[in-house]
């Protein structure tokens, strides 16, 4: 779809749903991920002139999608995480396939700021910054998991959280899924640190005694923030219902430090600091047990997902450097996950 069939198609959507005239000017593309494409736009009518953002489902649609459903749960979530205090961009309008933009999508606000990790860890600008994140990193992750479950907006993704009565069903449930993947590949070449990791995870999954909701990649990178601190808590994708802490683990994965190895938390802040944080806004007491074995599953998962992306490229259907360039990652994983279990 051109950009002019596009900008018609999402300017009739928008005049249908408010009844207002609306128009529709500026549309430009953004980075985005595989899974959508992601659009800024000027929207005039509909109340005050603003910038706004279009997220939009990638062409040939996402694995998954039936019906628009990965574009709709993200819509859903993003709006369930602004009622429990998230800073998160405000969502207004969901549609589907029907529409005629070329995939199900929603808009939402533009969100001033930026993500790139690198230029948070090194540029001088962003030295104020680097002091406010870990605070306010750990009030959003309390933030997000006290948001609440039983919201019937919510009901699709509590649906899908581990039945059964073994406390230890929501680790077990992550680690059957990574484990899944791992043995899809390990038949081409193996993996021999990958699977006894996995096993060692099996064997030590923690019990947790009240689940909840878990973002699944917050992590330095898909965070917003300017020169003050964060502006908006980014990629609600692989949100699930689990352990929290396994948010603290990910977040302390080696990988996004960036080089700043000797501040585990994001290269920002250590591991007692960002715990002390979470626990100051409200969170659950953090286990140093609980939060090592969620580090160490934080790994795997990314050397997993690492070779999972390198064979997506060597496939030829995503012919990407990066894609191909970040199957190297593994060996360096496999170095950390190590020395998490020597630890």
């Amino acid at each position: 779809m051109k950009d002019e069939e596009l900008v018609d198609a999402l300017q009739g959507f928008l005049v249908r749903r408010t009844g207002r005239p609306a128009r529709v000017a500026a549309l430009r593309q953004l980075a985005g991920g595989a899974s959508c494409r992601v659009y800024s736009f000027d929207l005039a009518g509909c109340g005050d002139p603003r910038t706004l953002v279009l997220r939009l489902d990638a062409v040939g649609g996402t694995a998954g999608n039936a019906g628009g459903t990965v574009r709709r749960e993200e819509f859903e979530l993003l709006a369930a995480a602004a009622r429990g205090g998230v800073t998160v961009p405000a969502v207004h309008w969901y549609g589907d396939e029907s529409e005629g933009l070329g995939g199900a999508f929603f808009v939402m606000d533009l969100v001033a700021g930026e993500a790139i990790a690198r230029r948070l860890l090194r540029d001088q600008r962003y030295e104020r910054t680097r002091s406010a994140l870990p605070r306010d990193l750990g009030r959003e992750l309390a933030r997000i998991h006290a948001v609440d479950l039983d919201d019937p907006r919510l009901g699709f993704i509590a649906g899908r959280a581990a039945g059964g009565d073994d406390r230890r069903r929501f680790a077990l449930a992550e680690v059957g899924k990574y484990r899944q993947l791992l043995e899809g590949f390990s038949g081409e070449q193996p993996y021999p640190l990958l699977m006894l990791v996995g096993r060692w995870l099996e064997q030590h999954a923690p019990a947790l005694a009240r689940p909840a909701l878990v973002h699944g990649d917050f992590r330095v990178g898909n965070v917003m923030f300017d020169e003050e601190g964060l502006t908006a808590v980014l990629d609600w994708e692989l949100c699930h219902v689990g352990d929290p802490i396994e948010d603290l683990g990910w977040l302390c994965v080696r990988t996004w430090r960036f080089g700043s190895d000797d501040k585990p938390a994001g290269g920002l802040c250590s591991r007692e600091e960002l715990c002390s944080h979470y626990g100051a806004e409200g969170g659950s007491e953090v286990a140093p047990a609980a939060l090592r074995f969620w580090e160490l599953f934080g790994n795997w998962k990314w050397a997993i997902i690492c070779r999972v992306q390198a064979a997506r490229a060597g496939a030829g259907r995503y012919p990407d450097v990066e894609l191909a360039t970040i199957g190297r990652r593994v060996a360096e994983t496999e170095w950390e996950m190590l020395e998490l279990l020597e630890g």
